[in-house]
């Protein structure tokens, strides 16, 4: 991940370059974890309830926010699949590869980054302890998915950094 970066490519584009096989994987496999959203584990930890007490608000806010929500996370998803079809070998780094993307599209990827950590955590049952495990046996579905939280969450500070420059 030393060459990784995230920077303009032009007024209105952002390139992401330097990703190593390891880091391609991983976006890759954003649009197979994003179908997961709708799984019912997943679904109560990316729509959950804003009270814990209030049954009316809960079912208000599940029949009138969830809905919109969903789309919202859905197009983010769609938005990042669409601009991963985009990626090309990285001129500057023999085995790495890039992406450019539209730099509107940071917000689609923060949420589609965020919604793929939240579904791994919780499809895979990851606690507090186990985000602390820095020795991964790839070939383990849980640490598998472990490591693709951290890469993921590596991605994400570099898009929250971008976003707040």
């Amino acid at each position: 991940m030393k060459h990784l970066r995230l920077q303009s490519d032009g007024p209105q584009r952002l390139r992401l370059s330097g990703l190593d096989p390891v880091l391609l994987d991983c976006l890759q496999s954003l649009p197979e974890i994003l179908n997961q959203r709708d799984a019912p584990g997943v679904r109560h930890r990316l729509f959950p309830n804003p009270t814990t007490g209030e049954t009316e608000t809960n079912q208000d806010w599940q029949r009138l926010i969830t809905p919109e929500l969903h789309h919202l996370f859905a197009a983010a998803g769609e938005t990042v699949g669409r601009d991963c079809v985009t990626v090309v070998p990285d001129p500057q780094h023999k085995n790495h590869f890039q992406v450019t993307f539209a730099a509107d599209h940071l917000n689609a990827w923060m949420c589609a980054l965020n919604q793929a950590r939240l579904i791994l955590a919780e499809l895979f049952t990851i606690t507090d302890a186990d985000m602390a495990h820095t020795d991964f046996d790839l070939d383990q579905p849980k640490d598998l998915a472990l490591f693709r939280i951290h890469i993921l969450g590596y991605l994400l500070q570099l898009l929250v950094e971008q976003a707040s420059s």
